[in-house]
């Protein structure tokens, strides 16, 4: 027979460790890592994003536009976009079961769109220039953590919007 002051011990070591553990789970949990990544990029501290080296895709900026270009032949031709032929941008992230993928979907002008996500070469800089190239669009750190928390769901976010008048819309360009 176990002495009472082994069991009071035993459970009172195993009372511990719980409470240690949910501590642990509590400092570390990913709704507080978030809010600690969100504060940081509000007080500006975490300016760089990782850059990735095996790219299928890469978004080349220009004055004018950009360019999604294939980086193997396998993956299809180079897709072009104007800036002033968007009139939306939305931000939203795909579920791809074990991880999310942050997308921006351009609207142009002619129906047509454009997708691009944050595993093309280029994404970093595609962001930047948004709120320079599309006037009134937030800056990435303004977004971003609003996207992606919480985790799986879409959460589609307006960006762009640009309001056009009436000559310029598709019933006076003849368009269906």
């Amino acid at each position: 027979m176990m002495n009472p002051s082994a069991i009071f011990l035993g459970i009172g070591s195993a009372a511990l460790v719980l409470i240690l553990l949910l501590l642990w789970h509590w400092i570390n949990s990913p709704s507080r890592r978030i809010a600690r990544l969100h504060k940081k990029l509000l007080a500006g501290e975490l300016t760089s994003r990782s850059e990735r080296t095996d790219w299928d895709f890469e978004i080349k900026l220009d004055a004018a536009g950009f360019t999604v270009v294939p980086r193997s032949d396998s993956a299809g031709s180079a897709i072009s976009l104007q800036w002033d032929s968007v009139i939306e941008a939305t931000a939203y992230k795909r579920d791809l079961f074990a991880i999310d993928q942050v997308c921006i979907a351009f609207r142009c002008i002619d129906d047509s769109e454009v997708e691009v996500h944050e595993q093309m070469k280029g994404w970093t800089e595609l962001c930047d220039a948004l709120p320079i190239r599309l006037p009134g669009s937030p800056a990435w750190k303004d977004w971003f953590i609003q996207i992606t928390v919480p985790a799986f769901e879409p959460k589609p976010t307006t960006l762009f919007r640009r309001d056009m008048p009436i000559s310029e819309s598709k019933l006076d360009q003849g368009l269906p």
